[in-house]
């Protein structure tokens, strides 16, 4: 439905824009709410109302819908509740999750190599929001015995960033 001068007040550049803006808020809002219901519908149908209600409890808090579309799609081959819940904790980490792991891998570079590998290390995983890369990451930088290994480590795991700190 549209309110008399409606036409009139979209021609007018700032009152135009605001409505433009807030038409397109209520379009992504509505794309949220219906990419959280079709992860629900489909885990209600194939998983235990705990899983649901687990899942439910971290996809309403989110409004990045890259993040939800990337959940819907992978769900589709999940086969089990714990591949389920490995997924959820991937793409919606738990508040400090990925704070802890950088931590622990700074832990680990700190207690053996220099400052300068640690600041690279830091540098390399600060910008980092993926909990499975920086779990599997930990997993084989807890094996690393020497300075070059932790950089073919970094460049295995985090290419793109291996590639800025070698042209800087």
């Amino acid at each position: 439905m549209q309110y008399q001068g409606y036409e009139l007040f979209r021609e007018d550049p700032v009152i135009g824009g605001m409505i433009l803006e807030g038409e397109r808020k209520g379009e992504i809002k509505g794309e949220i709410k219906g990419t959280q219901g079709l992860i629900l519908d489909i885990l209600n149908d194939h998983f235990s109302s705990q899983i649901v209600e687990q899942v439910q409890s971290a996809i309403m808090l989110s409004q990045d819908i890259e993040k939800l579309k990337e959940f819907l799609r992978r769900l589709f081959g999940v086969s089990d509740e714990q591949a389920v819940l490995a997924l959820l904790s991937e793409i919606f980490p738990l508040p400090g999750e990925i704070k802890g792991l950088q931590e622990a891998i700074l832990d680990v570079v700190g207690d053996r190599f220099s400052p300068q590998v640690v600041a690279q290390v830091q540098q390399t995983i600060i910008a980092v929001q993926n909990v499975q890369l920086l779990r599997m990451f930990h997993r084989k930088l807890v094996r690393v015995s020497d300075e070059q290994e932790i950089f073919a480590l970094l460049a295995e795991y985090f290419p793109t960033a291996s590639c800025r700190m070698a042209e800087e």
